[in-house]
């Protein structure tokens, strides 16, 4: 059963990885914002597809202290059109890098991450 009300999901420090989330995706079709702090969402796009349709109302995702090394595995938020805030707060990201897309992305949150050199956020 899909909650159409359903605006914001809080799950913080609950053992979840990617795999659990995909599992959820098709119920989380009117979820707005998705906190998913303290989890172990290190592997997203580079094992698993971003399923639009299950997210075509996300506006904030907050995927911090989620063990992320590279990019790669958030790189795909791009495609969600509705996508505004990321937070990828104590990670372990190194590089950040453009491809088209992100279109009404207006904050991006990287505190704490081994950023490497800063002439990728440009």
């Amino acid at each position: 059963m899909i909650h159409t009300s359903l605006y914001e999901l809080v799950l913080i420090d609950m053992g979840l990885d990617w795999s659990q989330i995909d599992i959820l995706a098709p119920i989380l079709c009117y979820v707005e914002h998705l906190h998913l702090v303290k989890n172990y969402c290190s592997k997203i796009f580079t094992q698993y597809q971003l399923p639009k349709d299950h997210f075509k109302l996300l506006k904030f995702i907050n995927l911090e202290d989620n063990g992320i090394c590279s990019w790669d595995e958030v790189d795909d938020f791009r495609k969600l059109k509705n996508l505004k805030r990321i937070t990828l707060n104590k990670n372990l990201i190194t590089k950040i890098y453009y491809k088209p897309g992100w279109q009404d992305l207006y904050c991006l949150s990287i505190e704490d991450n081994p950023i490497e050199s800063y002439e990728s956020i440009d």
